[in-house]
C-alpha cells in the first residue's frame, strides 16, 4: 500500500497567501470607496467594518480556491485532501476573529469559515478533474490516430 505525502509547507503557505489576498482585497475596496466618496475618520472606521462584513467572505472563497490550485500543482493524488486542508488551515488562521466580532456578526464569520472549507474542497475537485482530463493535444492526436 502506497502512502501519500501531505505537503504541509505548501498548505501553510497557501493558507497564509489566501488570508493575505483577503486583506489586499479589503484594503483595495476600502481605498477605492474612500477615494470615490470622501469620508470622515469615524465613517472610515465604520466603512471598514461594513466592507469587511460583505466583501471578506467572497474574497476568502476566491483566494482559498486559487490557493488550492497553486497547492495542487505537481500533485497526482490526494488533491482534494490538500484542498480541504488549505481551507481548514485558512479558517484556523482567522478563527480568533470570531471571538472579537460583534455578536450579530458571528454567524457571518461561521458561514464564511464554512465557505472557505467548501472553496478548498471545490478547488481540489477542480484541480483533480483538470488533471484527469486529457489535454487537447492528446485528444487531437488520438482522433487522428497518431501518437507522440
Amino acid at each position: 500500500m502506497a502512502t501519500s505525502r501531505i505537503r504541509i509547507g505548501r498548505i501553510l503557505i497557501a493558507a497564509i497567501l489566501s488570508e493575505l489576498g483577503v486583506i489586499a482585497v479589503l484594503f483595495a475596496a476600502i481605498s477605492v470607496y474612500a477615494w470615490l466618496t470622501p469620508v470622515t475618520e469615524a465613517e472610515y472606521s465604520a466603512l471598514g467594518e461594513q466592507i469587511g462584513y460583505y466583501v471578506a467572505p467572497a474574497a476568502g472563497v476566491v483566494t482559498t480556491f486559487l490557493a488550492v490550485l497553486w497547492v495542487a500543482r505537481g500533485l497526482t493524488s490526494d488533491i482534494v485532501r490538500h484542498g480541504i486542508l488549505v481551507g481548514i488551515v485558512s479558517v484556523l488562521l482567522t478563527l480568533g476573529f470570531v471571538f472579537g466580532a460583534r455578536p450579530e456578526h458571528r454567524l457571518m464569520y461561521i458561514i464564511a469559515f464554512g465557505l472557505r472549507i467548501l472553496a478548498g474542497y471545490g478547488g481540489g475537485v477542480f484541480a483533480q478533474r483538470r488533471l484527469a482530463a486529457p489535454s487537447s493535444a492528446a485528444v487531437t492526436r488520438s482522433m487522428r490516430g497518431t501518437s507522440r
